[in-house]
């Protein structure tokens, strides 16, 4: 078979990128400098890379989840810093406590952010927002109720498709079930997929979604009750419906995962890898579309709690992941795919 030129140079540069493999490379801090008596608890990060390369991160912080002064704060780190910004506060309603920030940039330069306030005693009790930042989130627009119906959640960043649609993963915590929500005019109008039900009385909910080469979606999502197990579900008609969810082989002890595809086409995977604990914290490198993740290293095996990671591929080929640590702060990592496989 006679290969275009534009084929036959895209071989010679992936030959070429797999000859020369970049030297392995991690470096780590932690997101909060101070811990102070206003934040003593910080869970559930999220992270963005912006367009000029500095990155945001925000999460949920108060005196415990699900108190009265629980609000979204975020920090900022530039390319040449070496330390975050002191936290500031995102989102607040006084009254009611805030929980599960999604940070998400879109192509013209908009940064969102997608959360939710808890009105009542659980998070079932919560609405949907979001606001927005035209200045690389200096300033902020007013709030936006994205769905007024109570129980619904985000975790996980949205992904762009082919076809420029944004889906952004979502679940009822009512019920644990999973679904996405769609926009296809960037973010000023949205409708709903299908659920994602797990057979029998599982529940699975926080979804994490990845487009693989054939246009279908992947979705592997946190496990509800027994099997503990991550669950995945496929859907083949750009996030509208999906297959029923099937478990994978990877342990999950009730705890969110995340996912990013890299530009190779490889996926990350950032999950607990344990049935029991919140610990160890660890990446797996899938090579075929999430079919097996054989190669696996941990980010964190120690004591403690390390959870609800947050993982992107950012412009210069970093992968950034922040997670909570010990439920008192959010650590950072940046490292290569490299640095995952050197496990092996």
């Amino acid at each position: 078979m006679k290969l275009s030129f534009v084929a036959a140079t895209a071989l010679v540069i992936a030959g070429l990128a797999n000859a020369v493999s970049a030297a392995p490379e991690y470096k780590a801090e932690l997101v909060i400098s101070k811990v102070t008596p206003r934040y003593p608890s910080s869970h559930a990060s999220t992270i963005v890379e912006l367009a000029n390369g500095d990155l945001l991160c925000a999460w949920y912080a108060g005196q415990q989840e699900g108190a009265q002064d629980v609000a979204v704060w975020y920090s900022r780190k530039t390319p040449h810093s070496e330390a975050w910004t002191a936290p500031a506060i995102l989102a607040d309603d006084p009254k009611h406590p805030e929980g599960n920030p999604v940070l998400f940039a879109d192509s013209g330069g908009r940064v969102w952010l997608f959360y939710v306030t808890m009105y009542g005693n659980d998070w079932e009790t919560c609405k949907v927002k979001c606001k927005w930042s035209d200045d690389r989130g200096q300033t902020w627009s007013a709030t936006r109720i994205l769905r007024d119906e109570l129980g619904w959640m985000p975790r996980n960043k949205p992904i762009v498709i082919d076809n420029g649609d944004w889906l952004l993963p979502i679940y009822d915590e009512r019920v644990w079930t999973s679904r996405v929500m769609i926009s296809t005019n960037r973010g000023r109008s949205w409708s709903d997929s299908a659920e994602i039900i797990a057979p029998g009385r599982s529940g699975n909910i926080q979804p994490t979604l990845a487009q693989l080469s054939d246009g279908s979606i992947l979705a592997l999502m946190r496990r509800g009750d027994a099997p503990e197990r991550i669950w995945q579900s496929r859907s083949r008609d750009r996030g509208r419906t999906w297959s029923e969810p099937v478990t994978t082989d990877l342990p999950n002890p009730n705890a969110a995962v995340d996912m990013v595809r890299l530009t190779n086409g490889h996926l990350v995977l950032a999950f607990n890898n344990t049935t029991h604990d919140r610990t160890p914290l660890t990446l797996a490198v899938s090579t075929d579309e999430g079919k097996t993740w054989a190669v696996k290293r941990d980010l964190e095996a120690g004591p403690g709690e390390f959870s609800y990671p947050a993982i992107i591929h950012a412009r210069d080929g970093t992968i950034h992941v922040t997670y909570t640590y010990n439920r008192v702060n959010i650590k950072h990592a940046a490292l290569n795919e490299e640095w995952i496989t050197a496990a092996e």
